[in-house]
């Protein structure tokens, strides 16, 4: 089976009418979730998310299911049948399924402040930033950056327990890899560009990626 992933916007949920009938059809424990949640942003994301792992996971054959959570508190699927993971940004939620381990992240792309980069990035990382001739590319640089960084994360488990000066992603002849000392394990990367200002990137143990994400409604 080849990675998987599936974007959706939370744009509906403003509608009162489709925001009740998703908020009901979400688990008590996600409920119990958006009710401490304050902002109706963050409630709308929340809800977008298991609806989306919902559409992901039948899309797979699965119809029910439950969560076990890691040390980290990486949701799992109780009997391990296919591991997942889920980001949001802004008005975006996107779900990544897969044979194994994998993690995604989305951001949407805006202003950015080398200084976090300097802070936070790796050394080589940061050079490359710096050395790139225009504020545009600058930007789109720390963007892809940042997503492949944190799909690696959440592919280790660790989120953002993870240190990001503590590995590289090197991007070197077309081909995206990652330097680091977490494990012996081989992670490969795949990047998705719907021209729609954000960035997508998933990092995974298998190898093989769909060739498009799955941009999908939630109603």
């Amino acid at each position: 089976m080849e990675n998987k992933v599936y974007i959706a916007r939370t744009d509906v949920l403003h509608d009162e009418n489709i925001y009740e009938a998703l908020y009901n059809a979400v688990s008590e424990e996600r409920r119990r979730k958006i009710d401490s949640l304050v902002q109706k942003r963050d409630k709308m994301l929340s809800i977008g998310a298991e609806i989306l792992l919902k559409r992901a996971l039948s899309d797979c054959g699965i119809e029910s299911f439950s969560l076990k959570y890691g040390k980290n508190g990486k949701p799992f699927l109780t009997d391990n049948s296919l591991f997942f993971n889920l980001s949001h940004s802004d008005n975006t939620v996107v779900c990544a399924v897969s044979e194994r381990e994998i993690g995604v992240d989305a951001e949407k792309v805006g202003e950015v402040d080398l200084e976090i980069a300097r802070r936070f990035f790796y050394r080589d990382e940061f050079e490359l930033l710096q050395k790139l001739p225009t504020k545009f590319e600058k930007q789109d640089m720390f963007f892809r950056l940042w997503t492949l960084k944190e799909s690696f994360a959440k592919a280790v488990g660790n989120g953002v327990l993870m240190p990001f000066d503590s590995f590289c992603i090197k991007l070197e002849g077309g081909e995206i890899s990652v330097r680091q000392s977490v494990n012996s394990q081989r992670y490969f990367f795949k990047e998705y560009s719907l021209d729609d200002g954000f960035k997508y990137a998933v990092c995974g143990l298998c190898g093989e990626f769909s060739d498009n994400a799955a941009v999908i409604s939630l109603v």
